[in-house]
């Protein structure tokens, strides 16, 4: 299942290809192990995957937010909400509860709170704002 929400992270992307162009070839038995792989560390959710009952296959995470940064594009990522964190609009109203999403850090994504990978196209970097006080000299 893909719900179009992507971070960009490339966690989909396995050894042997995409998830995507994986899926066609999933009756191998390694290669449904890369599928089912990419799919669940997918941090955006974006990619989920059940199994033949129709059960959703997740990991199970303990309540917790990471920060991703994007070493290999120089860039710096999401916020990594995992293990069914509540996540509230500025209006109050809870979005779906789900047990990983990915949200916006730069500020400029299009699908705000959740992060739609518009990082990589602004080359987002945060690098901590330091203010140092001067102090005054004795003469």
């Amino acid at each position: 299942m893909d719900d179009g929400r992507c971070a960009y992270a490339r966690f989909c992307h396995q050894k042997r290809g995409t998830v995507w162009a994986l899926l066609d070839r999933s009756d191998d038995p390694e290669i449904k192990e890369e599928v089912i792989q990419g799919s669940i560390d997918c941090p955006s959710g974006r990619l989920m995957v059940l199994d033949k009952d129709g059960d959703l296959i997740e990991p199970e995470f303990a309540p917790v937010i990471e920060v991703l940064e994007d070493r290999p594009e120089r860039v710096s990522g999401p916020l990594y909400v995992k293990g069914n964190v509540p996540i509230v609009s500025a209006d109050g109203s809870l979005y779906e509860v789900r047990n990983r999403v990915t949200l916006c850090r730069c500020g400029r994504s299009y699908n705000k709170p959740f992060c739609d990978a518009t990082h990589l196209s602004i080359e987002f970097k945060n690098e901590p704002q330091i203010e140092f006080k001067k102090e005054p000299q004795n003469e």
